[in-house]
């Protein structure tokens, strides 16, 4: 008998017997907590390479057995005209319905391990599907499990899952068939949870990793029928024995059809992480400037690999956002719990980055949305999602055009290092910004329009929610001369006033609570 360490456990043996290994968790792990039955996960790996996963609950009783095929490899397509990539970039516009234990722990990370912490107290997925119909999203992708490890459906292989929470409803069941009665794609995401390093785990893997993602993903391809997108996260937080070409063939070989994405986390698509994978991606970022490249060489052979961007449609102030992002957020947090809510951004500022990737090169867009902890979406993020899908299908319905893209800027001071000049926060670009001086709370961003225009309307989209107080001027006959004062700011602030006409406008920022940094800063006719 020849013994080695595998991941799929703290401690397992590799057991040759004939012509197959059985791979066996010695101390199997109590899925659900403290108290919970213990749940065993066997792999047995045949010669060709294929595996079978039992999974064994208390007194040895075999729950489930998965045939999970890994002989056969497949590819990612080698051209726009293959028919499954094809119909993927037809899609255009989805729903990212990102919902899990976050919404009840106000946390973007969450770790909850009871499974109780889930409790939706309204839970209506019908809502949230006839929302992303209205709203002209053609495919929809849930978070069937996040980085809290929590399972929307009653999986055989956990207890950490709806049914031991406060609310039974098998979620991805019912996501999945209100998707399908509305004509929208029901997709499914997916964190790979168990490897060194994650958020779960710190320094250690969790035991039973590997066949636990494995059979969770297949209970996912074959309860609910065909699912025509799998979008998986985190390879970082994988399994040493776990590889992308493992989980690729796993889920191909349920559904071919199935397009596949590996999340290759934020960037703007001109890096290649993890393969194979049948899409690029960026999270919050859109392709370079140059237009996304889809051609990408891979040993011997060359693959069609088209872009998803993917932005929030949610943000938080850095004072309720414990340390997560604070500038966006994937979740959405609503009021009445001790942390703070989320505000959907404003449908005008996602058309324009939105509308700036499909510019780039970007075949579709993912949009992150959601109900809050009630289990339901709220009015406020139901019109957003309406009137934003309004804009992307009719062009009449657009936001107007600023009049500052590409006017020539100044400031009081620049970051020095990466320098950040005042043109980034007029050149339409929503991830480039400009930075003030070092050691700054307080400073100016000026704008010449080339000629006097007429305007009655201010945009900013400013980084870090920093700005308490300003005033927005404009010059005449040689001096400043303000129009209009405020205070906090943050991600997507507008303000109007009558009808002002100059060349010079400067936004004077009075007080900040760190150095001043602006994203876009717009000026609009009406």
């Amino acid at each position: 008998m020849k013994k080695r360490v595998l991941p799929i456990a703290g401690i397992c043996m590799a057991i040759v017997a004939g012509s197959m290994r059985t791979l066996r968790a010695d101390r199997p792990e109590r899925a659900g907590g403290k108290g919970a039955p213990r749940i065993a996960l066997i792999e047995t790996r045949r010669p060709n390479g294929d595996s079978e996963i039992r999974v064994v609950g208390s007194a040895g009783k075999v729950k489930a057995v998965y045939k999970i095929g890994l002989s056969r490899h497949h590819h990612p397509a080698t051209d726009a005209n293959d028919p499954v990539i094809r119909r993927w970039r037809s899609w255009r516009f989805g729903a990212f319905v990102c919902f899990n234990s976050n919404q009840f722990t106000g946390r973007e990370f969450c770790l909850a391990k009871d499974p109780k912490t889930y409790r939706p107290t309204r839970l209506d997925v019908r809502q949230w599907v006839s929302t992303f119909q209205k709203a002209g999203m053609s495919h929809a992708v849930l978070t069937a499990r996040h980085t809290s490890g929590f399972l929307l459906w009653d999986s055989a292989t956990s207890e950490h899952d709806v049914a031991g929470s406060g609310d039974r409803t098998d979620v991805v069941k019912a996501f999945v068939e209100a998707c399908r009665r509305q004509g929208v794609r029901p997709g499914i995401y997916y964190c790979l949870w168990g490897g060194k390093g994650c958020s779960v785990t710190g320094s250690k893997e969790i035991p039973q990793a590997r066949a636990a993602i494995l059979a969770q993903l297949h209970e996912l391809a074959t309860r609910c029928g065909p699912i025509p997108y799998f979008w998986i996260d985190m390879m970082c937080w994988a399994p040493a024995g776990l590889s992308a070409r493992e989980i690729y063939d796993s889920l191909k070989n349920v559904h071919p059809g199935t397009v596949v994405i590996l999340n290759q986390h934020v960037q703007d698509g001109r890096q290649l992480r993890y393969f194979p994978t049948d899409v690029l991606n960026g999270e919050m970022t859109a392709p370079p400037a140059g237009g996304h490249r889809p051609l990408r060489k891979v040993g011997k052979a060359t693959y069609y690999l088209p872009f998803e961007y993917e932005p929030c449609s949610q943000n938080r102030s850095p004072a309720v956002s414990g340390g997560d992002y604070a500038d966006f957020c994937w979740f959405t947090y609503g009021r009445g719990k001790a942390f703070g809510a989320s505000k959907p951004f404003s449908a005008a500022f996602l058309y324009r980055y939105i509308r700036r990737a499909y510019g780039r090169g970007a075949s579709n867009v993912l949009l992150a949305c959601a109900p809050d902890y009630t289990g339901r979406m709220r009015d406020e993020d139901v019109r957003q999602l309406i009137e934003l899908g309004g804009m992307l299908r009719d062009p009449l319905r657009a936001p107007p055009t600023p009049l500052t893209i590409g006017c020539k800027g100044s400031a009081s001071g620049v970051w020095p290092t990466p320098r950040l000049p005042a043109s980034l926060a007029f050149d339409g670009d929503p991830r480039t910004r400009w930075g003030g001086a070092r050691n700054t709370k307080a400073g100016w961003l000026a704008v010449d329009l080339g000629r006097p225009r007429t305007f009655r309307r201010l945009w900013v989209s400013e980084g870090y929610g920093r700005i308490r107080r300003f005033e927005l001027q404009v010059r005449k006959n040689g001096a400043w001369e303000t129009i209009h004062r405020g205070g906090a700011m943050g991600q997507d602030f507008t303000a109007t006033f009558q009808p002002v006409t100059a060349r010079h406008v400067r936004l004077n920022i009075l007080q900040a609570a760190d150095v001043p940094t602006i994203w876009e800063f717009q000026l609009f006719e009406k």
